[in-house]
């Protein structure tokens, strides 16, 4: 019981109730006229070395010293990722309890790499 308890609040988006959304959803969604607002929670270092277009990068661990863009963005879908989950799993969870609405990249970085898809460097 301990044990599904636990993997339930460490998985990607399961105890904030974000949905999850495809890559090939949010290629479609950015095309259109409301695109989601997407937010890249990796280091300073991992973005600059390649990010999804279009992706505004705040840091997990930044999240209170960016409160003021973060305000700007609350009437917003934010599509929130990371490289494997950890880390946008934290950002969400904070977000959610703010009342935030949010999706996950379902796979993150590393599933949008492994379909190829392209980065921005």
């Amino acid at each position: 019981m301990y044990l599904v308890v636990l993997s339930l609040f460490l998985s990607p988006g399961a105890s904030a109730n974000v949905q999850g959304v495809k890559a090939s959803e949010l290629l479609v969604n950015q095309m259109s006229d409301t695109p989601y607002t997407i937010i890249d929670v990796r280091t300073v270092e991992e973005y600059t070395g390649g990010h999804i277009k279009g992706a505004i990068n705040i840091p997990y661990d930044q999240i209170e010293a960016q409160s003021f863009l973060l305000n700007e963005l609350k009437d917003k879908t934010l599509v929130v990722y990371c490289r494997s989950g950890r880390r946008a799993h934290i950002f969400e969870s904070a977000l959610s309890k703010r009342g935030f609405t949010l999706l996950h990249l379902e796979g993150d970085m590393l599933g949008w790499q492994a379909q190829g898809l392209p980065l921005i460097k």
